[in-house]
Order: structure tokens, then C-alpha cells, then sequence
């Protein structure tokens, strides 16, 4: 459909004087037109609550219902995967007397060289081919491909041997990104099908990449390379391998016979589940429905279709966005069901780590952000790690300075976008993001500094915490500055959620056909809007620039 961003200025008054000049029995035909159009308008009124409801129950009937149904067939055998895993570790261990369960926080995991032990080695068999029939499950023949590059992967970390340092390291991301991007152009033919096998690849390599950094940081002499057992059993873990996330060769190791109490994992695996299932319900049916609702009918002027499209942008984007937290909820679950710990920051008492149990996604902040990358933080919480590990701080130089810090942000920003294979969209909304998140860290740092006020791109740490005089929570509410500054953080906050309607709107379009004029139509969007969330991020820069 065809929607107008800007208005025709006199489009109301060209339709009067046609109405109105058309000599003998214009009047006649003013008046049918005036009174079929109230009658129109008359007849939408009274029919809106009407179309709603009929939509509704028809999103219930033909969507919903399928789409829970079908799902059930791809969740019972990733969840029972991570089950059987979990039950046949438990009773191995038992068999071995080796720890099967313990607190979180204790120091019973074994190390790097107990790993590669014969007496560990059943262990690693049982994740690897649990593993193995999660992904013959999901995937069927084509998880051969994957196991293929696994073993190349296995054969590429053998560098780490011959190199010294970090070089070793960095090779091996740049040979491991490489062939992905060499598999998707050279060997596979057909493209429809790559992008299912795409987000397991990109685990794969984050974990290799990983394994080569600890394998090679200074001050660790007692890590050793992993046995081959080892290293099929952490790559084919059954709560990663499917749907991710990341985690570490440490980590993996800690949960390899240390599991949470069984009671609690089941609780957390529950309510994930569910939530996965609300999300998809939303991305699948909800969000599309609401978009129909705002899509402009052929009576209406230019000014309800320029809200429209802008409704339409918002609901598209939030079936993206949904779409994400139906991934990461059922990995979640898959974490819990398998007990597999993750290497987050993230407080163990907090109420959502006990409700939720290990954290991949924090909705809460994705939709109401306090900034862009607050937001970035919280969109995939073990990715940002591993950026953060193995990326950011390996691309900062020694010298602490503004410019390094800017040059290793947006290096993260770019490995990030190679990790997700060719895939043009994703590299325009990252590098949208990533420019647009580091002028508004920089320019609300400056106000920060500048008002000493609570306005950085950070959450405040709170009343005690806070080196900022105009603090809220320090103040409290009943002072001025206290309400401007929570509308300086409002507005902030609406800004942010207009740039993830504007960039997130982008990745809902799967095609890269380009059309008879010659432009990608998922830019479509963009251009109808005025590409105003470019201008608007490039503006920050500038203000930046002026007051600084």
C-alpha cells in the first residue's frame, strides 16, 4: 500500500471548488456527495467496535490457535532434550559420586584439566547427543551442515597451538566469520533455507571465538585446550545449541555436573514457557491485527494515513520485537529445564532472576528504555557479554580516551553485524543504532555534567550512589528540578522508543528483491518517514559538538 508522508496543502480546498463549479446541477451533486459521506462516516462510527471485534475473534480463530498448535511441536522436543540431558548427567554423577546439585556461588565445578578426564568424558557424550537430537528434531538432515562446520571450527582452534598472544585469537574469528560468510556465497545454494541455520552458526562461532580468547589470555596458565568429547559436548549443549544463547567453556564446565534444585528449575522453565507463548501469540497475531486496524481506508485524508503509518511502523516493529522474546523466553526455559547457568552480571536475588531464573531478555527495559543503549544492553544480555569480554576490551587501546572509546564501540557494533552472516538490513540497523546510541550517551553526559543533573544515558544507581546533586531519588519530588529532570528523562525515553519503532520496522521485511525502481523495499519506511530518526540522531552529534 501506498501511504503519503507529507500532506497535499490544498487538497480540501481544489475538492470544494470542483464540488462547487460545475454549473447547472452542482448543487445536486454537492449534496449527494456531502450526505453519502455522512452517512459513510456515520456508518464507520457505528460499525468500529463492530470490525474490531470480528477481526479479534477471527485473529483467535485462524491464527492463534494455529499457531499455538504448531508450536507445541517444536518446543516438546527442545525442552525434553534438555530434560533428558539434565536426568541422564544426574544419574551418572551419582554413579561416579561426583556433585550433582549445589547452591549457586559454590566452588565445586571442575577445572580445565579435570575436563578432558576419562572420568568426565560420559558427560560430555550425553550433552553432545542430547544435543545432537535437539537439533535432528528441529532441523532434521540439516543439522549435518552444522556439525560440519563444527568440526572445521574444531580444526581452526588448533591455531591457538602455534600462535602467542591474542593474534592466535583474533585470527580464528576473522577465519571463523570468514567461512560463514564463504559457506553462505560459495557452497549453499539454497539461501531460503540458510537463514534458519544462520543464528545457530553465529552461537557456534561466538563460542569458538571465546574459547580461543580464554585459551590464549595471559595470566592463565592452567587452561588447556579441550579434549574432542569436551568440545562436542559444549558446542552441542542442548540449552544452546538450538536457540542459544552464548556461554562460556567455564560455564559450561560449572553446570557440567553442579545443577540448580530441580524444583525451582521446573517453576522457571514453566513460566518462561507461557511467556514464550504470549509473545508469539502477540508477534504472530496481535501485532498484525492491530496493524490492520490502522491501515488508512481509501476515503481518508493524508493526515489520518500519516498517523497510520506511523501506528503501522510501531506494530510492525513490536512483531519483531516479540518475535525476539519468543526466542529468548524458550531459551530461558531451555536453560532451566537443562540447569545450565550463563555468565551475566546479574544480581542472583533479584525478582526477576527468581521468577525467571537466567536472564537472555529483559522486555521490561526494551520497551520502556530510560536510552538506546540501555536498551542494546538488554536486547540479548550473554551477547552483550561476550561483545563486551571479547570485543570491546580487546579493541580499546591502553591509553583511556574518548576517541578509543568510540572507536571500540563502534568495532563492537561492526563484529556484531558480521556475526549475523550477510545480511544487509542488519548491518543498516546496527550501524544506525550504534551512531545514534553514542551521540545521545555523549550529549546526555555533557547535560549531566554540565546541570549536574540525573540525566545520563544510565540508570541511576540510586540515592546513595548518585554524584549527581539534582537526583530525584536523592531530592525527592516535591522539588522543581526533580520534575525537570524526569521530563528530561521522559523525553529521552520517547525517543528512544521511537528510534526501535523506526529501526525495527526494517527487519520485519525477509526479502532483498529489489523492486522496478531500483530500491530495497525495506527501506520503504524509512523513506516514507523521511529517514526523521537519521536526522534526529545526526542532530544529536551536532548538539553535542555546540555545547561541548
Amino acid at each position: 500500500m501506498d501511504y503519503q508522508y507529507y500532506d497535499e496543502p490544498d487538497y480540501a480546498d481544489e475538492e470544494d471548488e470542483g464540488s462547487g463549479g460545475g454549473g447547472v446541477g452542482s448543487d445536486v451533486v454537492y449534496v449527494d456527495q456531502d450526505s453519502t459521506k455522512s452517512q459513510s462516516n456515520s456508518d464507520y462510527d457505528d460499525d468500529d467496535f463492530e470490525n474490531v471485534a470480528n477481526r479479534l475473534w477471527e485473529s483467535y480463530e485462524h491464527c492463534i490457535l494455529p499457531s499455538l498448535s504448531q508450536v507445541t511441536s517444536y518446543i516438546v522436543p527442545l525442552l525434553l532434550g534438555c530434560l533428558l540431558c539434565r536426568l541422564l548427567s544426574t544419574l551418572y554423577a551419582r554413579h561416579a559420586r561426583l556433585v550433582t546439585s549445589a547452591s549457586v556461588g559454590t566452588s565445586s565445578s571442575c577445572s580445565w584439566q579435570e575436563a578432558n578426564s576419562l572420568k568426565l568424558a560420559p558427560l560430555h557424550l550425553i550433552n553432545a547427543l542430547c544435543g545432537a537430537g535437539v537439533l535432528y528434531a528441529t532441523l532434521g538432515q540439516k543439522m549435518l551442515i552444522l556439525l560440519l562446520l563444527s568440526g572445521i571450527s574444531f580444526v581452526l582452534l588448533q591455531l591457538v597451538r602455534l600462535g602467542k598472544g591474542q593474534r592466535a585469537a583474533v585470527a580464528i574469528a576473522a577465519l571463523s566469520i570468514g567461512s560463514q560468510f564463504l559457506y553462505e556465497l560459495a557452497i549453499w545454494q539454497k539461501r531460503d533455507d540458510w537463514p534458519q541455520l544462520r543464528g545457530l552458526q553465529m552461537v557456534t562461532n561466538m563460542k569458538v571465538i571465546s574459547l580461543a580468547f580464554d585459551l590464549t589470555a595471559s595470566g592463565a596458565p592452567g587452561l588447556r585446550m579441550p579434549s574432542i568429547p569436551a568440545y562436542l559436548g559444549y558446542i552441542l549443549n542442548p540449552a544452546s545449541c538450538a536457540l542459544g544463547p552464548w556461554l562460556s567453556y567455564a560455564r559450561y564446565l560449572d553446570s557440567l555436573h553442579k545443577k540448580p534444585p530441580l524444583r525451582r528449575n521446573l517453576f522457571h522453565m514453566m513460566v518462561n514457557v507461557l511467556l514464550s507463548l504470549v509473545a508469539l501469540v502477540i508477534s504472530n497475531c496481535i501485532a498484525p491485527a492491530l496493524g490492520e486496524l490502522h491501515v488508512p481506508e481509501v476515503e481518508y485524508t493524508t493526515r489520518h494515513s500519516d498517523l497510520s503509518h506511523w501506528l503501522l511502523m510501531y506494530t510492525g516493529a513490536m512483531s519483531v520485537r516479540t518475535s525476539h522474546y519468543f526466542v529468548s523466553f524458550l531459551s530461558q526455559a531451555q536453560l532451566a529445564a537443562a540447569g545450565q547457568q550463563l555468565d551475566t552480571t546479574t544480581t542472583p536475588h533479584s525478582s526477576s532472576k527468581q521468577l525467571l531464573g537466567e536472564l537472555v531478555v529483559r522486555p521490561w527495559h526494551i520497551e520502556w528504555p530510560r536510552s538506546l543503549s540501555a536498551l542494546v544492553r538488554c536486547w540479548n544480555v550473554p551477547m552483550h557479554e561476550w561483545l563486551k569480554r571479547y570485543v570491546y576490551s580487546t579493541s580499546k587501546l591502553e591509553q583511556r580516551s574518548r576517541q578509543n572509546t568510540i572507536v571500540a564501540v563502534f568495532c563492537t557494533y561492526v563484529v556484531s553485524s558480521l556475526l549475523h552472516g550477510m545480511d544487509f538490513r542488519i548491518y543498516l540497523v546496527l550501524l544506525s543504532l550504534a551512531t545514534f546510541a553514542e551521540g545521545e550517551t555523549m550529549l546526555r553526559r555533557h547535560l549531566a555534567r554540565l546541570c549536574n543533573a540525573c540525566v545520563a544515558a544510565n540508570p541511576c544507581p540510586g540515592a546513595e550512589r548518585c554524584r549527581y546533586a539534582h537526583c530525584p531519588q536523592q531530592r525527592g519530588w516535591l522539588c522543581v528540578s526533580s520534575w525537570l529532570v524526569g521530563l528530561t528523562n521522559l523525553a529521552f525515553t520517547l525517543l528512544a522508543i521511537f528510534h526501535l519503532a523506526y529501526l525495527g520496522v526494517v527487519l520485519l521485511n525477509e526479502t532483498l528483491v529489489m523492486e522496478a525502481d531500483n530500491e530495497l523495499p525495506f527501506l520503504y519506511h524509512w523513506a516514507s518517514a523521511g529517514y526523521l530518526s537519521h536526522y534526529v540522531g545526526i542532530g544529536m552529534f551536532v548538539l553535542y559538538l555546540f555545547i561541548s
